[in-house]
């Protein structure tokens, strides 16, 4: 679904220090969701401003893995966080309410996105990151167009005043998968379901030229190996 964006900030987390770019449109700009492609996410006809500061020289979350950001974005500004390698947000407090958050994933880290379309000016966001322990940078990867696993993540991180945060259930895993979800799924390397697949060692299907693994299958499989 694409998005009606006037400007675009890229905050980028190095631990020791973090990268600031702000970019700009000569008129507003519908952009297209491209998961993990930064040139794509941010058009190529963008203005980046270079009267702002670019590197700043202190930790963007504390010792404690907190951090509160207040941007002056626009009423239709988009706003991108690109955690560390290795880190994830567990506690995501937004204000305006309806400012819409995703995730994306990069090379090696995951990119949180906040799109204001509130008409305030300015967002503020309230973000407590963590080690990844959840595997969330692997399951988005493996399923990018999936919004409902996407915004699992979100759900599970986001805290509202005067309510817990919210308890909910794993997505449903799809019946037709991917290698990279049946990687996910096995909690296995890429490389190794890809070899499995070339020496016949796990069960697939051609679907319009492409390798695709059915659950029920794989299940079928694991199910032999206990007994």
């Amino acid at each position: 679904m694409p998005m009606l964006v006037e400007k675009i900030i890229h905050i980028r987390d190095f631990g020791s220090h973090y990268n600031r770019l702000e970019f700009e449109f000569s008129e507003p700009k519908n952009i297209e969701y491209a998961p993990g492609v930064f040139k794509n996410i941010v058009p190529e006809d963008s203005i980046l401003k270079y009267d702002v500061e670019l590197d700043v020289n202190v930790s963007l979350f504390n010792q404690a893995g907190n951090t509160k950001i207040i941007e002056t974005i626009g009423e239709q500004g988009l706003l991108y966080l690109e955690l560390q390698s290795g880190q994830f947000l567990n506690e995501i407090f937004v204000e305006p309410d309806n400012v819409f958050s995703d995730i994306i994933y990069g090379k090696k880290s995951l990119i949180y996105s906040f799109y204001n379309s509130s008409g305030n000016e300015t967002i503020s966001l309230s973000l407590s990151s963590a080690k990844d322990t959840h595997n969330a940078y692997s399951k988005i990867k493996a399923h990018s167009t999936d919004l409902e696993w996407r915004q699992y993540f979100i759900k599970q991180a986001m805290i509202k005043p005067g309510i817990n945060k919210i308890q909910i259930s794993d997505p449903v895993i799809r019946e037709l998968m991917t290698v990279d979800q049946v990687a996910d799924y096995l909690q296995l390397k890429k490389k190794t379901i890809q070899n499995w697949t070339s020496n016949d060692k796990i069960p697939y299907c051609h679907i319009g030229g492409t390798v695709r693994y059915r659950k029920l299958e794989i299940d079928r499989v694991l199910d032999s190996k206990k007994r």
